[in-house]
């Protein structure tokens, strides 16, 4: 759906504008509401296919893995609101290369927290 929007605001000419402004808050929040789906998953994963165990002791091992997730997440959705309440509305004073800088760093630090620094911490679990 944001896409779509994205699409549309580029056909309207503005799309740099829509990208900058949007993408200051967006690449953590998108990026979080897409990893909450994943804890959504493995609660689903877990009730459809317990394997070997009954379906109580799989949901609540799946169930276990989501809230670790999610209480993950909750520092980068913390973190994305602060953006979007105080420096998303002065994207224009920021200019496309302070927001879009803004939005790497993000985007760098959702790869670093979620991928790199797990695979540190523990480099012998496999997914």
């Amino acid at each position: 759906m944001v896409g779509a929007f994205f699409y549309y605001f580029i056909e309207k000419g503005i799309g740099l504008m829509a990208i900058s402004s949007i993408m200051i808050h967006g690449a953590l929040e998108l990026s979080a509401i897409v990893l909450a789906g994943a804890a959504g998953l493995c609660i689903g994963n877990a009730l459809l296919f317990p394997g070997t165990y009954s379906r109580t002791i799989s949901l609540r091992r799946g169930a276990s893995r989501a809230v670790k997730i999610v209480i993950g997440l909750v520092p980068v959705f913390i973190v994305a609101a602060i953006l979007e309440s105080y420096v998303t509305r002065h994207y224009q004073t920021l200019g496309v290369a302070g927001s879009l800088t803004i939005a790497i760093l993000s985007m760098i630090y959702v790869l670093w927290y979620f991928i790199i620094y797990p695979r540190r911490l523990y480099p012998d679990v496999k997914a």
